[in-house]
Parts: structure tokens; C-alpha cells; sequence
């Protein structure tokens, strides 16, 4: 059963929402949920649909594959800012920590064969996981920005 493991580890992601202390306001919340939701499900659609690097569950489009994608990713991008660092130093081992962890996350969904690499490698994905936290840490920056500017 290939499916549990993404939905166990969302229901925890879940959770972990719910009851952590939010240093992130509802609006920041709700805006990073659905532009991560969008960029998950954007680069799974060319890399996987298009050039077939990868498959994610079985060949095609399935509906418990695309719940997934749209709210796995966007929970951890969720719980990462909530409780990323300000101080640079410390940003960048917590972001070392998370790539880490994103790496060993993805492996054990190789493991389960959740995702099945066609061409893809797992270290092809450690430059996309350094940029996609690059580019939450300048989200969260240009929402409040933008939003003080009001």
C-alpha cells in the first residue's frame, strides 16, 4: 500500500500545524499553502508528465496521487517557515537540516515505491530543494514587505 505513507505523513504534518505555536499569520498560511501547492504540482506535471523522469505511484494521473501533491509539500513548507530562523547562520544549517531530511523523506518514498525514478536521481533533487527553501525564506519576506506597505 504505497499511498499510506504520504497521507501518515501528512495527517502528522496535520497535527504538527494545528498545535504548533503559528509565528505565521493566517494569511501568510493560506497565501505559501497554494503557491507551494502550485509549484509542487507545476514541476511534477514537466518533469513527470512531460519528460517522464519520474512516476508517482503508477503511470498516469490518480486522484490520490494529485491530494497529495497538492497538500504534502505545502504542509512542510508551512511547518519550515513557521519555525525558520532569521539570523543567517542559523538559517542555513536549519536549511541544510530540512534538505536533509527532504532527501531522506524522498528516498524512503523511492523505498515504498511511491516515487519511481525513469531518469530522475536523488541528487537531482538537492538543488531543487536548496532553491525551493531560497525561495520560501524570500516568500515570507516579500508577503510581509508587501503587506506593510498597505
Amino acid at each position: 500500500m504505497w499511498w499510506l505513507l504520504p497521507y501518515i505523513a501528512l495527517i502528522i504534518n496535520i497535527f504538527i500545524i494545528w498545535f504548533m505555536p503559528k509565528r505565521l499569520t493566517n494569511q501568510e498560511i493560506y497565501v505559501t499553502w497554494f503557491i507551494i501547492a502550485l509549484i509542487n504540482l507545476s514541476s511534477d506535471v514537466v518533469l513527470s508528465l512531460y519528460y517522464k523522469l519520474y512516476e508517482l505511484a503508477k503511470p498516469g494521473i490518480q486522484l490520490r496521487v494529485h491530494i497529495i501533491e497538492l497538500t504534502l509539500a505545502a504542509s512542510y513548507g508551512i511547518i519550515y517557515l513557521n519555525f525558520m530562523p532569521q539570523k543567517l547562520l542559523k538559517f542555513v544549517l536549519y536549511t541544510v537540516i530540512w534538505v536533509a531530511f527532504s532527501l531522506f523523506f524522498e528516498s524512503v518514498l523511492v523505498h515504498f515505491k511511491f516515487i519511481n525514478y525513469t531518469g530522475w536521481k536523488l541528487l537531482y533533487s538537492v538543488p531543487y530543494y536548496i532553491f525551493a527553501f531560497l525561495f520560501l525564506r524570500w516568500h515570507i519576506h516579500y508577503i510581509r514587505i508587501a503587506n506593510k506597505v498597505k
